[in-house]
């Protein structure tokens, strides 16, 4: 299933040890509402994705929600921004949390998300939604 009209992606960036069942949720029901693709981008020492992604990616498949999975062993904030800045279909970049990309990051002196073009959500359970 594609959805009609101008193509929309919600980019959803998962690092491995942060899968919160609700950044999932949240980007699930974004794709749905902006009748958008999704875009996973994950951050994970080996080569497939965390198991605890495994119920999620069934649902997307059931569903039959369009995306695409990529597995990365790092990925830092500035990547995320300028990959979404440059890809005009990126409707909105979720994530679990501002929080701890810092420790990831070799760009810690700057907020690269304040470049970023498109909504920022924070999805985990212990943020706030912002959109």
């Amino acid at each position: 299933m594609t959805h009609p009209g101008k193509q929309r992606t919600v980019l959803l960036a998962v690092r491995e040890g942060h899968v919160d069942p609700r950044l999932l949720t949240s980007a699930l029901a974004l794709c749905r509402r902006l009748e958008a693709d999704m875009e996973i981008q994950v951050i994970a020492a080996s080569e497939t994705p965390p198991a605890e992604m495994d119920g999620f990616l069934e649902t997307l498949r059931e569903a039959g929600l369009p995306f695409s999975l990529v597995v990365k062993p790092s990925l830092r904030r500035r990547d995320l921004v300028d990959y979404a800045n440059a890809h005009e279909h990126i409707a909105a970049v979720v994530i679990d949390s501002r929080e701890g990309w810092e420790a990831l990051a070799l760009d810690r002196s700057s907020d690269p998300w304040k470049h970023l073009a498109c909504p920022l959500v924070t999805a985990a359970s212990h943020d706030k939604k912002h959109a």
